[in-house]
Order: structure tokens, then C-alpha cells, then sequence
């Protein structure tokens, strides 16, 4: 559990009270007076924008479940009791089927148990069975599936006192076993209840003076809680009582733990990981629906359900309904209550409930795809492809004009093409079988030069290393004026020679060094200007003799949202050189176990929505893949590797900050313990316009512009604090950043 809750970080809200109103409000209940308490929300197997809201009668004439559509018309009344709270699960084992399962606590002193048949939406009831005799009166409700065993089980409180059951569907009806009892310490009034399926834990809200308290979910876990969440009476940020709670759920481990304070007519928001408050919300009337007022229950979704709701929704009862009709529930879109904090909240539709209990899914073949591939047409009669996969473990085959397939690693290179079509092929391929849908490219090679054509392009340096460079490797990115152009390259006067961008030199000699290069379109004119570039290697740094050099970078984006972001291996990667890595995500996530293997997280920037910055490290072995790729939410991304010699790993912890929009980024100092340590920083803006500029004695490594982030170093000459190091920007933009120190390795 520890090692889920690291660096998973919900935005952190303003402390004023966001005010939203509900765009839906249900059909009034059936009941008078303090008649609805608690709805659940059930998701559609096929077709969410046929999802309901389920809500609880819980008084003596309306006595029953109701069932509405998205747009609050009731589909179906069960008068089966006074039902109090009511929760849903997926894929429970009915029998020899599996079923959307409702159950409901009924004050009539019994658990009761329906299934949802998905043709009409329709509830049919499949078992009842009473808690024991210390629940007087069952009022909280809530369902947990545990991730460890599979199982369901129900939770139901009363008066402090607490149970959980273990249920059973194998003979057609649902029946229960009690393995868990407790009492909750402090005040006695308990009826919120709601389970994290991912996390493990049971949230408990304390009415009167109490809060919100936390425990293990499962059976075997302490019944010793922690109180998470206090009233104001005990220093807390949220006024008694506090009635419905729910989770709201993202991606690896994000989301929020929403509370409902019925004293305030607020509802609250918690962090998810480490249930920090950041800030509350109120529903008041609009759009034609009363404001909420004096609520029980609540439920939310993220899941997108179309219609009113695209991207999941939050709803809740609503005590006294207008023009003295009987009470009934309000639903907000989620994203309205989200953008309505600063900085916004999590949107995330990527967590699907209706996975729960659906088991392990059949490992699949990986994916193929090409990252770099030769333009079509060209008058080049050679090819460069680079290509990964889905699976950090994969190995490759490839393929040209038809060939048989044959082992092969990115990037894979053909020279002698003849003129006419050609077509490349490569498969992945892993311990769960060959891609069977290889990734293909044709490109015509054309060899006869455009008529009439005189006029030579332009060359151009699109990167390149800086003025003054602690790395004695350099590389450049290259491009023409004109498309299908060659390249020619010379280092330092030397002989020009057949290249291609980008231009790589390593084991470069301390001192000023001049790169030239020059295009020849397809017509064969060359550019008579060469683009050219000076600068200078320091690799001992400022102070001298330092062991640490940074060698090579890699770097990569993802302009369009994907969930895999893989980054090459930097050019001449030995055995013992520290890797550092810096990705900078559009909004969304990486979970603990989404760093490709060997991999270490030395920080996790996720305080604000846009952007959220990751770093890792590792030590390279002796067999370095080609390629590391991270797992993330669906968002758009970028990173940079970069490759030190004579490091022998972290110095110290990272420091970490993020802020508003300005035009610069203040990360605070880090403290040495050895001298001559080389300092890394990342620094990423909520833009992939803007230009960044490095702090003052540190140089730039990595710039990517589609998804905007920096990866700056500098050696420290004496042990201590390093100082803050503020980034500029050429635009105001929201930032977040990291620092650390790299320890050289003893001589």
C-alpha cells in the first residue's frame, strides 16, 4: 500500500467555497417527509447512456428503491421496505452468471439484495439476510470487492456498531457470512460508508463532533482506525454532520474522497491518496433546480455516460425540494465541479467500474508501431526506420520487399535501394506471442532529379548543443528547405561526409569545436552557405576535476494523447552510467508501476492539473533495451533521458515546486553531501510555445517544444546547499519542476 501511495497527488484546491449547480434533478420520491437518503449510480454493460440512478425511500409510506434515467424520470418503483442506503457492484457470480448487483440496507432490519436486468434496466430481488443483533437498525451501506481474493463483501453499520459480511451467489440467491465486527471509538451515530476497491480501505463518516475515520477492507485486516478527516469542534475543515461519502476514482491511485456536510450544505473534497482536504463545494439553484440543501447521501462517477453527463457526474439528495414537492436527488456534471476549483480538479474517464470482478484480462500480443521512417517520395537510396512496442520486453523481426523476417533492433538501416516502391515490415513480439498485425511502411525511392530545378535549399540547425557543455558528446538536429534533401557534415574543418539528422559525435575533446553542414536537394544542388554552429566542451565544469559528465540525451513526444510514452536509449550507453529522466504529462499520470523496469521515481510533481512532471533514474548494465517506455494516463507527453559517466548515484533527495502562471519557476535548493556533485533540474510550462531558459550555471541538456519541458545541469563545486534555481519563460505559463545532486564516484 505504501509503495501505491507514492507521488500520487490530487490538484490542491483554493480554500473559498466553488459554488455549481446541478443540471438534473430526479422525479420527487415517493415518501413523505425525511423520505430519500442515498443514491447509487449503476453503468450501462453496453451502452452507458442507458445508465440509472438507483435512490432509497426510506420512509414508512414511500418504503422502496426507485430507479431513474439520466434525465431523472423514474423507470421503476419496488416498495420493499424502508430502504436506507444503497450501493452497486459489477460482475458478481450469480449462479452460473455474472450480474450488476444493487444491494440496500432496509431499517425493517434486513440486507437486501437485486440484480439489474440489463434489457430493461428493471430490478429483480435475489436475496435478503439479516446482520445481527447489534445492528438495530441498518442504516449505512456499502459494497467492497477485494482485488486480493476476489470476493464481495457488504458492510453495514448502526450506531458505531459495525459488520462486515462475506457474500455467496453460487445458489441462484445471494446469502451472507459474518467475518468482521467492531465499534467505531467516539461519537455513535455512523451511516456514510463507501469502499475503495483499489486502495484496500473502508471510509467511515462519524456524525456529530466525530469526521470521517479509515480502516483496512479487508477481513483480516485491524479494526483499529485513523481518523482522517475532523468537524470543526475538533480542528477539522468540515462542520457536523457529515453524512454521504464516495469515492471519485482515477487513474493509479488519484482521485478523491468526496464528503457531504450537512451542517453547511458544503460537500468536501480529499485527496484520495493521502485524504488532505482541498476544499468544498455547494450546489445553489440554478438552471432551473433549487439549490441542495440539508443532504444524506451522495455518489459520483468519472466514468463517461453521455448525454447531460459525457464525463462522469456527482449526485446527491437533496432534503428540501422547491415548491414544497416531496424531496428527490440532484446530479452535477463532474467537469463543471472540477473546473469550478483553482487549480482545476482531475478529469479522468480511463478507471471503467464495470471492471470490478470481471478478472484478469487475456494477456494480449504487443503492439508495432514505427516511430521514424524515410520521407515518400525520396531521391535517397537508403532508409533509417526506428520502431517500438508495446511491451518494454519485446524483441523484433523485420522485413524488406518481402524478405523473410529476421531479428532485428531500432534503428534498422538499408542502403543500395533500387529505384521504385519499397516496403518495410517489422513485428514484435514477447512471451505472450508475435504481433499479428505487423507494421508496415512503403515509400517510393525516385532517383531521377526534378527538371529544371537550379536553385540549391537551405540549411538549417535545429538543435544543438550549448555554448558551453560539460558533455563531450554533441548532437545535432538537422533539416532543408527543401523536402527529399541529403546531407553533408564536418566537424571542426574536417572532410564533409554523408549524414543525417540527427548528427551524433561522441568522446569530443575538451575545447571549442565547430559543426558545419550543408543540403543537397533532389535535383542535386547544394546549399553554398553551410549552417554551422561553435561551442565548447568543459567537461570538468566550472570547479575542475569533477568525475561526472553528462555523455548523451535522448528525447520524445507524444503530440497526440496516448497512454504509452517510449523514449530511445541515449546514444553509447556503457555499463555503470546513471540515467536521468525527466516526462512531463498533459494533465494526466503515472502510476507507481508504470516505470519501465529498473527504473527508480525520484520525484513526482502532481500538485497542479497542467503540467505534472516525473523523474526517475537507474544504472545501466551491461544490456540496455533500445528503448524505456512509461505507462500513463491517455494524455499527451514528452521526455528526455540523459547519460552520465562517473556518477555513482543520487546525492540527495530531490526537491520539488509547481505554481500558478508567471514567467519564471523556483525550485528549491538541494544540499550536497560531496563536492563537485552535478546538479539536474527539469522544468516543464503548461505550453509548447513558450522557450525556457536554464538558471544561472546550469546548461541545457534537453528542450522539447510539443510538450514543453527542460532538462538543465551544472556541477556544484563545494558541498552544501546547491541555492534555488529559477527556469524563465518567454510566456506566463502554470509550471512544475524538480532538482537533485548526483554523486561522483570515488576515485
Amino acid at each position: 500500500m505504501a509503495g501505491l501511495l507514492v507521488g500520487l497527488a490530487a490538484p490542491v484546491a483554493s480554500a473559498a467555497v466553488v459554488q455549481v449547480s446541478a443540471t438534473v434533478e430526479t422525479a420527487p420520491i415517493h415518501g413523505s417527509g425525511d423520505a430519500a437518503d442515498d443514491p447509487a449510480i449503476w453503468i450501462h454493460p453496453t451502452d452507458p447512456s442507458k445508465s440509472t440512478i438507483i435512490g432509497t425511500d426510506k420512509s414508512t409510506d414511500g418504503r422502496g428503491l426507485v430507479v431513474y434515467d439520466l434525465s431523472g424520470r423514474e423507470l421503476f418503483y419496488y416498495p420493499d421496505g424502508r430502504m436506507n442506503n444503497v450501493d452497486v457492484r459489477y460482475n458478481f457470480p450469480l449462479g452460473s452468471s455474472r450480474v450488476g448487483l444493487v444491494g440496500a440496507s432496509n431499517r425493517a432490519r434486513s440486507l437486501d439484495f437485486y440484480k439489474v436486468n440489463e434489457s430493461d434496466r428493471s430490478l429483480t430481488k435475489v436475496g435478503s439476510f439479516a446482520p445481527t443483533a447489534n445492528i438495530a437498525t441498518p442504516r449505512g451501506f456499502s459494497f467492497y470487492h477485494s482485488p486480493d481474493t476476489g470476493k464481495y463483501f457488504a458492510y453495514v453499520t448502526d450506531i458505531g456498531k459495525v459488520e462486515q459480511w462475506e457474500l455467496d451467489g453460487s445458489t441462484g440467491s445471494v446469502t451472507g457470512r459474518l467475518v468482521r465486527s467492531w465499534t467505531v471509538s467516539g461519537p455513535a451515530h455512523t451511516e456514510g460508508l463507501v469502499a475503495d476497491d483499489e486502495m484496500k480501505r473502508l471510509y467511515i463518516a462519524q456524525e456529530d463532533i466525530g469526521g470521517i475515520w479509515r480502516y483496512g477492507a479487508e477481513p483480516g485486516d485491524s479494526t483499529a482506525g485513523t481518523r482522517v478527516a475532523s468537524t470543526t469542534e475538533n480542528g477539522g475543515d468540515i462542520v457536523q454532520d457529515i453524512k454521504g461519502i464516495s469515492i471519485y476514482y482515477g487513474s493509479g491511485g488519484a482521485g478523491y474522497l468526496l464528503a457531504a456536510s450537512q451542517g453547511s450544505n458544503r460537500f468536501h473534497a480529499y485527496a484520495r491518496d493521502d485524504n488532505r482536504p482541498l476544499g468544498a463545494f455547494a450546489i445553489p439553484a440554478g438552471n432551473g433546480i433549487d439549490a441542495v440543501t440539508g443532504m444524506d447521501g451522495v455518489d459520483v462517477t468519472n466514468f463517461g455516460v453521455g448525454g447531460p453527463f459525457p464525463q462522469g457526474f456527482f449526485v446527491t439528495q437533496d432534503t428540501a425540494n422547491d415548491g414544497g414537492q416531496r424531496q428527490n436527488f440532484k446530479a452535477v456534471p463532474w467537469q463543471s465541479i472540477a473546473a469550478a476549483y483553482t487549480p482545476a480538479l482531475l478529469v479522468d474517464a480511463a478507471y471503467d467500474p464495470r471492471k470490478i470482478g470481471a478478472g484478469t484480462p487475456t494477456p494480449q500480443p504487443p503492439d508495432t508501431t514505427i516511430t521514424s521512417k524515410p520521407a515518400n517520395p525520396t531521391s535517397s537510396t537508403s532508409a533509417q526506420f526506428s520502431f517500438t512496442s508495446t511491451s518494454t520486453s519485446a524483441t523484433f523481426t523485420c522485413s524488406l520487399d518481402s524478405a523473410a523476417f529476421a531479428n532485428c533492433i531500432s534503428p534498422v538501416s538499408s542502403t543500395g535501394l533500387s529505384s521504385g516502391a519499397h516496403t518495410f515490415q517489422v513485428r514484435a513480439g514477447d512471451q505472450n506471442g508475435a504481433d499479428p498485425t505487423p507494421a508496415s511502411y512503403t515509400w517510393t525511392v525516385a532517383t531521377t532529379p526534378p527538371a529544371g530545378d537550379t536553385t540549391p535549399p537551405e540549411t538549417t540547425i535545429t538543435s544543438g548543443p550549448p555554448a558551453t557543455s560539460t558533455s563531450t558528446s554533441a548532437s545535432f538536429a538537422l533539416t532543408s528547405s527543401e523536402a527529399n534533401s541529403t546531407f553533408q557534415c564536418s566537424l571542426d574543418g574536417g572532410p564533409r561526409v554523408a549524414c543525417t539528422s540527427p548528427q551524433t559525435y561522441t568522446g569530443l575533446s575538451t575545447g571549442s569545436h565547430t559543426f558545419g553542414v550543408w543540403a543537397t536537394d533532389a535535383a542535386g544542388n547544394t546549399d553554398a552557405t553551410a549552417a554551422t554552429q561553435t561551442w565548447s566542451v568543459s567537461p570538468s565544469g566550472p570547479g575542475g576535476g569533477s568525475g561526472i559528465v553528462r555523455e548523451s540525451v535522448s528525447q520524445a513526444t507524444n503530440t497526440a494523447a496516448g497512454t504509452t510514452l517510449t523514449i530511445p536509449k541515449p546514444a553509447n550507453v556503457a555499463q555503470g552510467d546513471l540515467l536521468v529522466s525527466c516526462l512531463s504529462l498533459n494533465g494526466g499520470s503515472i502510476a507507481t508501476t508504470g516505470a519501465p523496469a529498473g527504473w527508480t521515481r525520484l520525484a513526482a510533481v502532481t500538485t497542479i492539473a497542467n503540467p505534472k512532471v516525473y523523474g526517475y533514474y537507474k544504472v545501466a548494465t551491461a544490456s540496455e533495451s533500445a528503448s524505456y517506455s512509461w505507462t500513463t494516463t491517455s494524455t499527451t507527453s514528452g521526455g528526455g533521458i540523459a547519460r552520465y559517466s562517473g556518477a555513482a548515484g543520487l546525492d540527495t533527495a530531490a526537491t520539488s515546486a509547481s505554481g500558478a502562471a508567471t514567467s519564471s519557476g523556483t525550485v528549491p535548493a538541494v544540499t550536497s553531501t560531496t563536492a563537485k556533485a552535478m546538479l539536474v533540474g527539469c522544468m516543464s510550462v503548461n505550453s509548447g510555445s513558450a522557450s525556457l531558459t536554464p538558471p544561472a550555471g546550469m546548461a541545457q541538456a534537453v528542450e522539447a517544444g510539443a510538450r514543453r519541458f527542460e532538462v538543465a545541469d551544472g556541477i556544484q563545486v563545494n558541498a552544501g546547499p546547491s541555492g534555488a534555481k529559477t527556469w524563465t519563460s518567454s510566456a506566463a505559463r502554470e509550471w512544475a519542476g524538480w532538482l537533485v545532486a548526483l554523486r561522483p564516484k570515488t576515485p
